[in-house]
């Protein structure tokens, strides 16, 4: 990969450039900040320095940037390079700046009273990221002289993302023992349905969804893990898994710079967080990477059938994924000339048509073991609605489907048209050309549709199949490892610093826009929430009535309650699930359940009725959740106690004539 770098007064020019627009977005930031908290500028000597103190660094910024238009602009550009040329500073001023520049973003924005005050304002979060990113490029040029400004920067930005990153998933390890989301602990709770005879005493069916998911969260059960260990595997887990791609990617790139190769592992990492991507899918990528070659078939072989049957146990839209994959570097590895097209084609057909088939059989394998009657259970998603609003920016997903994934993958495809165009048209085959990109169209609309699906979440994880494989292609493209039909490697392409620039800024940026809190709580507090629970679940007991949780099912899974009876029925994602799928059947058994006011108890967050429109963030899956569960719960149970603090209401049956919300 070679970077055609600009000049040193273009670079200060376009720094000068950024920080001068992300300056005066900070300031209507704080405008309207002010007004949303009521506060008179005139009258908060704070506010006023403030405002004073941004305006004074505006115009100044503003001065640099039509300055360094002029000769004055070039000779500030050779002044500020023999700064560091000449070694005026001590190295422990440029580790003092570097670790400024590291950590010093991350600190600022994670403090309570910005988050409280500041922490929607964007732009004033933009530009404090630019001034610390600015200081710790000084300070790796302090340290290493002979690193260009443009990569020192990007080295930097790269470095705070992905320090945000891992505070963003540190900070969900907690020993909090209830739901720190809607679907949080039901991720502690379905692995333990393996184990069922250990935990409960008793059989119970496996998981529905995402079975291989929940299969690498079922060791914390092994020993009895505490709810904070599960938090910390299942974070653990992640990095490790979706770092272990990069490995066989970069064996197979053989970049010999070895500066080039921690930017690329650094991006590489981030990028595969961009989505993200699930980390159960990263199993099969590993496995096809490691195990794809072209002159060892049955290793080949090998590899697709064994990611397939762990696709087949994971996910309808994986089947072909693995095959996909083998295909792809096919593709890539493998000239056409000298061969019919029909026997080129040969080997993807027969992976792509024995991996999906293998994979359908291996889920219905998956099937016959879980215990799960209803086979039909397992393909909800097929008949679930969608939502063609959430292409574009919406309630619930303010980037909006469509310019999200433009946002991440154009850039990419910017870059690998550049490189086709450069290279001698000649020496690329259209046919593999179509090939690939067929494969990766296909991917993104099948992406699109999943995402599009209801419930189909508020980012790109659905993309997560297409977002993998683009990331190969990409990288064979950029690092000359595409074989042309004369058996040589692509020649490498110089890139523009700016193409370069926007590849990296979709990945970099998918952290860096959260602010990162850990999660406080009152221990006692929420002791005596366990206990006043634990009394209501005894009393409920002792009426020899059955107790249903909804939710907080890690309670029991993980014995912070003692002597309850696990009703594996209704557990709040397969009940969102059947609902979303309007699965009659299922639904129609959870509403005579209702109407029998079968359970004793039932423990789930506080039910608010209440039918939102598209202007709030997930309207439909709240709608159908409203209708088609709540409805039923309310109508036959009233609210016994609320904890509000930890998101917990108990509901017992209605005594006399029953009231119903109105809708």
């Amino acid at each position: 990969m070679q970077i055609r770098q600009p000049s040193s007064p273009t670079f200060w020019r376009f720094v000068f450039a950024t920080v001068l627009f992300f300056a005066l977005f900070a300031y209507s930031d704080l405008l309207r900040v002010t007004q949303q908290l009521n506060i008179i500028v005139s009258s908060s000597k704070p506010w006023i320095g403030l405002f004073l103190l941004l305006g004074v660094f505006t115009l100044f910024l503003f001065f640099l940037l039509v300055n360094s238009y002029s000769i004055r602009g070039n000779r500030l550009a050779d002044f500020l390079d023999s700064l560091i040329a000449q070694k005026r500073f001590p190295a422990i001023l440029g580790w003092l700046f570097l670790l400024i520049g590291l950590t010093g973003f991350a600190l600022f924005t994670s403090n309570a009273y910005f988050i409280r005050v500041l922490g929607d304002a964007s732009g004033v979060r933009y530009l404090i990221l630019l001034l610390f990113s600015l200081v710790g490029m000084w300070g790796i040029k302090m340290v290493r002289n002979e690193t260009a400004w443009r990569t020192a920067w990007i080295v930097i930005v790269l470095c705070q993302s992905l320090i945000q990153l891992f505070l963003f998933f540190l900070s969900q390890v907690t020993a909090y023992p209830f739901a720190m989301g809607w679907s949080e602990t039901s991720r502690y709770y379905f692995p333990s349905l393996f184990l069922s005879e250990k935990v409960y005493g008793l059989k119970y069916p496996w998981p529905i969804l995402h079975p291989t998911l929940h299969l690498l969260l079922v060791p914390p059960y092994l020993f009895d893990a505490p709810l904070w260990f599960h938090r910390f595997w299942q974070v653990a887990l992640r990095f490790l898994l979706l770092g272990l791609i990069i490995p066989p990617l970069l064996k197979r790139l053989k970049i010999e710079d070895r500066q080039l190769h921690r930017l690329v592992v650094l991006w590489m990492f981030l990028f595969l967080f961009t989505g993200p991507i699930y980390f159960h899918l990263a199993v099969p990528v590993i496995i096809v990477l490691w195990g794809f070659s072209l002159h060892d078939g049955r290793r080949t072989w090998v590899a697709v059938l064994l990611a397939s049957v762990w696709c087949g146990w994971s996910r309808v839209n994986w089947y072909p994924v693995p095959a996909l994959i083998a295909a792809v570097l096919y593709f890539l590895e493998e000239p056409i000339v000298g061969k019919k097209l029909w026997q080129y084609l040969l080997k993807p057909f027969l992976w792509f048509t024995v991996g999906t088939i293998l994979a359908f059989l291996s889920q219905r394998l998956y099937i016959a073991l879980s215990g799960i009657p209803d086979s039909g259970s397992f393909y909800t998603s097929l008949s679930s609605d969608l939502l063609w609003y959430r292409l574009l920016p919406n309630a619930s997903y303010s980037l909006g489907l469509i310019p999200a994934a433009l946002l991440v993958s154009l850039p990419m495809w910017i870059v690998m048209y550049a490189i086709l165009r450069t290279n001698n048209k000649e020496a690329w085959n259209p046919i593999r050309l179509l090939l690939l990109f067929a494969v990766l169209f296909v991917l993104f609309i099948g992406g699109l549709l999943v995402s599009l699906k209801i419930g189909g979440g508020v980012d790109l994880h659905n993309l997560d199949a297409y977002l993998c494989i683009l990331l190969i292609v990409f990288s064979y493209f950029v690092f000359a490892r595409y074989r042309l039909e004369n058996g040589e490697l692509s020649r490498p392409v110089p890139l523009p610093w700016f193409l370069v620039l926007a590849v990296i800024l979709m990945p970099a940026w998918s952290y860096l826009r959260f602010n990162i809190g850990f999660k406080t709580y009152d221990e006692n507090q929420t002791q005596a929430t366990l206990k006043s629970l634990q009394s209501y679940v005894d009393e409920a007991k002792a009426q020899g009535g059955e107790i249903l949780f909804i939710t907080q099912r890690q309670l029991i899974s993980m014995h912070m309650l003692n002597g309850i009876r696990l009703v594996p029925e209704y557990e709040r994602e397969d009940l969102m699930e059947m609902a979303m799928a309007n699965n009659t059947e299922y639904l129609g058994k959870f509403r005579s359940d209702m109407e029998s006011q079968r359970f004793a108890l039932i423990v789930v967050d506080p039910l608010n009725f209440n039918i939102m429109t598209r202007n709030r963030s997930f309207a439909d899956e709240n709608n159908v959740w409203v209708r088609r569960v709540m409805k039923q719960i309310l109508c036959n149970y009233r609210q016994e106690a609320v904890f509000a603090e930890d998101d917990l209401a108990l509901y017992v049956p209605q005594a006399g004539e029953r009231q119903c919300p109105q809708n």
